[in-house]
């Protein structure tokens, strides 16, 4: 029989994290030198014909005084050695560096930016999955269109208090933030939430500095992206259209985010330092345990008080079967939205046990745990994203869990997905992200009733 695996965690941890097991990049501030360089020519930019060169900048001002972007980037080796990521796509980070590399406060204004928005002011941004799943869209319209991709988020604080920039400089300087006037002036920035509206920003406003945007769409515009994947490639467009395209753009999204996540981002240390100690603690090694999210609040969370605890708990006790149907006998990490659900997950792993006696030596019971489920128990349910009245205490760490249960998930060879997009999200960023079951979704034929499987 196996054993159980009961890990109840109640404090931050601030641990060096490089493990090379692990599937995600930790931040380091040393600057690695470029690669030696090579003739290139910029097709991508305006009359830009020099070679891709490593930001080294160790002070915030240029050889005339001006303000630049000013953080040291890591080398160009990550989305250069991928085997996911389209060849123009790396051409175009290329050019991204070029041009960052040339950016200061006193010339910011000779360029063209388009930016992944999501400001205090927006009606709705999403949750984490909704804000990112637009990468490859925005990326692309960039290449398109010869703008510097860059994000900028204002709720409920900076994207870089979670992740910040790898090899690709996509972070907006306060001071460029300051000179936009918040990106409040509707010459200067002209946005817009849905894909075809910013596309069409893009083509008939070519002059506007800034164009901007946040997609509310659950597959991220991928059916605008696969259209400008294959401009980009020099391709012919993909046959069909609407439902048709999104399903193909979909999986080409899916297939290059993993090296795309990685290449933008690396964890702020906080946040790293976390998922190294939980993992650590509880013997969770990648590819070696399932991941079950249970997202028990979905577009309920102003009425959690309507769930009853007998549904959290069938809810709950599915989602476990499920994550051990499709890896069996290894260790299952539960994560939710509801802390009634995490603490019925730690009661399914403590109190279904069976009691081994051994008749033939000392005649001592020996109770034997039959489930191995991990969990990490806050005390306090996470904080959505885009929910600013359940941030009480305004302390950004309140939404570090967020990120850790995120990055612990994609560690998982095999998931058990419920409703929204957060899971989904997880599985994106996995290198197993094939190995995947439907334990809950909002239409009832979607999704799987499961047994328990040892």
């Amino acid at each position: 029989m196996s054993k159980v695996f009961l890990l109840v965690i109640l404090f931050s941890c601030y641990n060096t994290y490089d493990n090379s097991g692990m599937v995600f990049r930790t931040y380091t501030d040393t600057v690695i030198d470029a690669p030696q360089p090579r003739s290139r020519s910029s097709k991508l930019g305006p009359d830009v014909t020099t070679t891709p060169q490593q930001i080294e900048t160790t002070s915030n001002k240029s050889d005339d005084g001006c303000t630049t972007f000013g953080a040291p980037l890591q080398s160009q080796s990550q989305y250069e050695q991928s085997t996911k990521l389209p060849k123009w796509m790396k051409d175009y980070f290329h050019w991204h560096r070029e041009q960052v590399a040339s950016i200061n406060r006193c010339n910011f204004r000779d360029y063209k930016y388009i930016i992944l928005q999501c400001s205090k002011e927006q009606e709705k941004c999403g949750g984490l999955g909704d804000r990112l799943k637009a990468l490859p869209f925005f990326i692309a319209n960039g290449a398109t269109y010869k703008r510097i991709f860059l994000i900028r988020w204002g709720r409920p604080t900076k994207l870089e208090e979670f992740l910040m920039p790898n090899e690709v400089h996509w972070s907006v300087p306060d001071w460029m933030y300051e000179e936009l006037n918040n990106f409040a002036n509707k010459t200067e920035n002209k946005y817009n939430r849905k894909g075809k509206a910013v596309v069409n920003l893009l083509r008939n406003h070519p002059e506007t500095l800034v164009i901007s945007g946040s997609l509310q769409d659950y597959f991220g515009g991928s059916g605008l992206y696969i259209l400008n994947d294959a401009k980009l490639a020099g391709e012919k467009d993909p046959e069909g259209e609407g439902s048709d395209l999104t399903a193909l753009g979909w999986k080409k999204v899916r297939i290059i985010f993993h090296d795309l996540f990685y290449t933008l981002f690396k964890i702020a240390p906080p946040i790293a330092k976390l998922v190294e100690e939980k993992m650590q603690s509880a013997n969770l090694v990648p590819g070696n345990f399932s991941a079950s999210h249970y997202r028990a609040f979905y577009g309920t969370e102003h009425k959690k008080d309507t769930i009853t605890e007998e549904h959290l708990a069938k809810k709950t006790r599915n989602a476990l079967n499920c994550a051990s149907s499709v890896q069996p006998g290894d260790p299952i990490f539960f994560a939710s939205d509801s802390l009634s659900a995490v603490k019925f997950a730690r009661e399914v792993m403590m109190n279904e046990t069976e009691t081994n006696t051994n008749t033939t030596s000392s005649n001592t019971s020996t109770a034997i745990n039959r489930k191995k489920i991990v969990v990490f128990d806050e005390g306090k349910e996470a904080v959505h994203l885009d929910k600013n009245y359940q941030w009480k205490s305004g302390n950004i760490s309140d939404f570090y869990a967020t990120f850790v249960d995120l990055l612990i998930m994609s560690n998982a060879k095999c998931m058990a997905l419920g409703q929204g997009g957060y899971g989904e999200f997880a599985n994106m960023l996995s290198t197993h992200s094939h190995c995947v079951i439907q334990h809950d979704h909002q239409r009832e034929m979607k999704w799987e009733t499961c047994k328990w499987n040892d």
